[in-house]
Formats: C-alpha cells, sequence, structure tokens
C-alpha cells in the first residue's frame, strides 16, 4: 500500500482512529530512522573489526614472522620456479635423478661464485707476509738419535696461514732537520707533512677510520672507543667525536660537488626515513633523506618531511624523478622543477602482498602478484640479453610488459569500489589507481627501472644506525652524518676504498683549488702510490 493509499485510507475513519493511525505511523518512522542509525553503526563495526583483524596480522607478522617472511624478493619468487629447459654448467638439460640435480645446482652455484674467489684471492696478494722459523723439537726425535744425528735437509716445508693482527695505533715521531748558514744569519727547519689541523694529535688515517667505522661498518663510537681501549690504545670517545665531525667538515666541498652531481642527473630515485635527534626535554624525530643517480648518492638531514626539503634538494632541476607515491615530491613537477615522475612497482606489490593472510596461498591477491612478477622476469630477460636501456629493451617492454600491464589494470578496475578505502585492500588499490601514470612511464623509457629499490637500499645503511645508535647530538650533528655517508657511499659505488679516499682526501683538499673539486671526486681518484 502507497502512502497516498494510507492517506486516503486514514481520511475515511472515525477521528479516534485516524489519530491511533498518524501515531503508528510516526513511531514507524522513528523505528526505521533507529534501524537505519544501527544498520550505519554496524557497517562501521564490521569494517572497524575488518581494520583491527588486518592490523592484528600485521603486528603478529611483524613480531613473530621474519623479515623475510613478510615479502620474499622478487628475485626470490624467480628463482622459486624452474624452467623445464633449465640447463647444466655444460649447456645439456638438468637432470632427472634428485642426487645428480643437488650436485649440478652446487656445480652452478660455485662457477657462479668463481669471479668473487678469484677477486678475494687477487686481494690476498696484497697482505703482508711474516716469516717465522719453526725448529724441531729435540723430544719429536726418533729413540737413540739427537740433534747431531740430522742436517738441515733444504729450505724446509712451507706452511701459510692467514692470521689477524689485532688492531693498533702507532705515534708518528718526524724528526725536522734543522739548517744554520755558515755566517750564522739563517736558520732553516724542515716542514712537517701535513695534518688534518695544524697543530693536531691525530692523522688522517684515524680520522678515516673513525669515520668508515660508522658510516659503513654502523659502529658507534662508544663501541670504537671500547675496541681501541681493548687493544691497549685509548682513546677517550669525546675525541672521537670530535674527530668524526671535524672529517665531516673538512669534506663538506666534496659533498657540495656529489649534490650538484646528482641534481644534474637525468634519472634521480629519491626516499627518506627517520632519524631521531637529541634535544633538552626528549628526542624528536628528524628525517634523513636520500636522492641518488648513476654517479653519487646523497643524503641530507632535515628537520621535517615535506616539500621545502624536496625544493631544497632537486628544485629548479630537470630530468626524471622516481620516488613513491609520497606527496611532498609532487612540488618538483610543477613550476619548482621540470622532473616526470616515475612511480614503484616495488611500493604496489608490497601493498598486495600485505593483504594476503599469511596462511593463504590461494588468495585473489596472488593473481596479481603473478602478474606483477612476470614484469620483473621481462626485466630479467633484457638483462641476460644485453639489451638493458637500448631500444631494443623499449620494443621487449613495448611487446611483452605493456599488455602485462594492462591486465594489472583491468583486475584493479575490477575491484574498486568493492573494498573500504580504509581496508588494506582498499588502500592498496587505492596506491594503485592514483599512480597510475606513474607506474607506466617505464613504459615509454627503457633507462628507467621497475622500482625505487636502489633508494631503499641506500637507506638501509641509515636503519642500520638507529639499531646502534640512538639519535644524533644535533641537527648538525645529523647533517655531518650525513656528508660522511653521502662519501661512504659514492665511493662503495665506484669500487674505491672509503677508508683510503677519506684518508688521502684529507690532505689533498687542504690545497686542492675549489674551482676544481670534481677532479677529487671517486670516480677520477687513483690511490697516491698507484
Amino acid at each position: 500500500m502507497t502512502p497516498e493509499e494510507l492517506d486516503k485510507l486514514q481520511s475515511e475513519l472515525d477521528p479516534a482512529a485516524r489519530f491511533v493511525v498518524a501515531f503508528l505511523r510516526e513511531e514507524n518512522a522513528k523505528l526505521r530512522e533507529q534501524l537505519a542509525v544501527s544498520i550505519r553503526q554496524l557497517e562501521a563495526n564490521v569494517e572497524q573489526i575488518a581494520r583491527l583483524s588486518e592490523q592484528l596480522e600485521d603486528f603478529k607478522r611483524r613480531l613473530f614472522g621474519r623479515r623475510s617472511e613478510r615479502i620474499p624478493t622478487v628475485a626470490e619468487e624467480l628463482r622459486r620456479e624452474v624452467a623445464p629447459d633449465e640447463l647444466t654448467v655444460d649447456g645439456e638439460p638438468m637432470p632427472s635423478d634428485p642426487e645428480q640435480r643437488k650436485k649440478e645446482k652446487r656445480r652452478k652455484a660455485r662457477q657462479k661464485s668463481e669471479p668473487a674467489r678469484q677477486r678475494r684471492r687477487k686481494q690476498r696478494k696484497g697482505i703482508p707476509v711474516v716469516m717465522e722459523d719453526c725448529s724441531v723439537d729435540p723430544d719429536n726425535l726418533p729413540e737413540g738419535y739427537t740433534m747431531d744425528d740430522f742436517r738441515v735437509l733444504g729450505d724446509g716445508k712451507l706452511v701459510k696461514r692467514i692470521e689477524h693482527v689485532r688492531e693498533h695505533l702507532i705515534i708518528q715521531h718526524f724528526v725536522l732537520q734543522t739548517l744554520a748558514s755558515k755566517d750564522g744569519k739563517h736558520y732553516v727547519t724542515a716542514k712537517p707533512p701535513p695534518g688534518v689541523v695544524d697543530g693536531g694529535h691525530y692523522g688522517p688515517g684515524l680520522h678515516a677510520h673513525v669515520a668508515v667505522s660508522r658510516c659503513d661498518d654502523t659502529i658507534p663510537l662508544y663501541r670504537s672507543e671500547r675496541a681501541l681501549e681493548r687493544a691497549g690504545f685509548p682513546v677517550a670517545r669525546s675525541t672521537l667525536c670530535a674527530m668524526f665531525h671535524r672529517t665531516a667538515e673538512q669534506l663538506t666541498l666534496i659533498y657540495e660537488e656529489m649534490k650538484r652531481v646528482v641534481r644534474r642527473g637525468r634519472y634521480v630515485n629519491a626516499d627518506e626515513t627517520t632519524q631521531r635527534i637529541l634535544a633538552p626535554e626528549e628526542c624528536f624525530k628528524g628525517w634523513m633523506w636520500t636522492i641518488l643517480s648513476r654517479q653519487a648518492i646523497v643524503y641530507h638531514y632535515s628537520d621535517h618531511r615535506d616539500s621545502e626539503t624536496a625544493k631544497e634538494l632537486l628544485g629548479g632541476t630537470t630530468g626524471n624523478l622516481t620516488s613513491d607515491g609520497y606527496s611532498a615530491y609532487s612540488c618538483l613537477s610543477d613550476k619548482e622543477a621540470s622532473r616526470n615522475r616515475s612511480g614503484c612497482w616495488g611500493h604496489g606489490r608490497r601493498k598486495f602482498f600485505e593483504v594476503m593472510p599469511k596462511e593463504d596461498t590461494k588468495h585473489e591477491n596472488r593473481e596479481v602478484l603473478d602478474m606483477i612478477k612476470e614484469l620483473y622476469r621481462i626485466e630479467d630477460e633484457a638483462e641476460e640479453l644485453g639489451i638493458v636501456g637500448t631500444p631494443e629493451h623499449l620494443e621487449l617492454r613495448q611487446r611483452k610488459s605493456k599488455p602485462i600491464v594492462r591486465k594489472i589494470w583491468r583486475w584493479v578496475d575490477a575491484r574498486l569500489g568493492k573494498h573500504s578505502p580504509s581496508s588494506k585492500m582498499g588502500k592498496a588499490l587505492s596506491y594503485a589507481t592514483k599512480q597510475r601514470d606513474k607506474l607506466e612511464q617505464f613504459l615509454s623509457d627503457p633507462k628507467l627501472r621497475l622500482d625505487n629499490n636502489e633508494a631503499e637500499r641506500a637507506l638501509r645503511i641509515v636503519a642500520l644506525g638507529r639499531k646502534s645508535s640512538l639519535f644524533a647530538g644535533s641537527a648538525e650533528h645529523a647533517q655531518n652524518l650525513a656528508v660522511l655517508l653521502t662519501i661512504v657511499a659514492t665511493c662503495r659505488l665506484h669500487a674505491v676504498n672509503p677508508y683510503e679516499y677519506i684518508r688521502d682526501m684529507l690532505i689533498r683538499i687542504q690545497t686542492h683549488p675549489a674551482s676544481r673539486i670534481d677532479e677529487l671526486m671517486p670516480w677520477r681518484w687513483r690511490p697516491p702510490d698507484s
């Protein structure tokens, strides 16, 4: 019965009946409104329960699961699948017998690691050799014989053994020759070798050791102090701290040049992570940023995680910027800079993986994860063919990767609106949708990588430092840390020993013209004795 028919019927009733019907209609409207409110509350509760269940699973995974169990790397996923036509070292099909197959895999692994073993053997040739003579103990002679009954045979049998010599310091004494003219009017004294600072008690080697131990080995200064004291060479922690910051200040020009090199880079990656800073009341959270190109890796400390820092680092530059979906980088695609933004498939993959319960191997997200894995498989194929970054690589992406990307978007579009925006699945779908144009950039440029993993790997050393050092003493100290992290990471990028490089630069930079600072970059540096 429609409301109009009910009104007509009500008008034909006597006044008492009309009053009863009106009262019942009013109560019915109230009950309907209460029911609607209860339904909305129920839906909100269901959504909240789902969200809390996701958080609980995430916390359980973080607390009780290994880090590698959270999300396997793409390389691990690709290695899990063995192609039927996989070949042995000799180019033959892999044997079917399990024992023979296991043996052949060991052969392949050994063949793959042979270059690294050869490199280590080559490096061992530079280890100093200490000769020590071992004489025969008379107690080991046959019964009834003495040492006079034997003669020395040849040069002896040689036994090689690599031994560790504890870390040690030395005190260098420089005897400065003094000359006097025969007429007694002039005295000339030889100049001592240059030091890090005039009148300083510690040489460049110890400065370099402190910097590399902190920034490459992530050993905090209090542990360095303890190690030196254990070796019998006590140096106060405050002294080590002063050497660390002095090294950073001396090498700031090199750091600034590395930053200019990255800013000029056509392809740049960027990311950021937290860095705790000591304050009078309590520690506060700062941010360690990294920008990197194919030439250098640069770190920068900021109190904030905002667009102003992004402008400071990359404002006024052109090229491409690969990053996650953080909005602070959006300013670099407008009037502040002319950088195209490309997205990170690694972030998208991670978000879809986190939705799946740990024990569910047939979750619907497995389909999209397998499609993303195929994109990486195609990149592996390009690397095997030796065409990375070439027009042939672009053609391969257009032919194989583009259809997979279209299939991924169809999968995403089919699920939009079916999940709460605040749920993990809703957030994963939202991320993929908002980053769609950026994630497709790699299809038009063969030099772009699929993800921002390079920047994330660069920040790993900062995360390791957070575990061993609770905080930086101040914002200035954090920036000094960024300076030395930059130099050490860039040295590693170019296979340069950071200890030898810093040790040399602390002296050389004092007389090198600032206008030619580019000559001191790690990719142009050669050891002094080479």
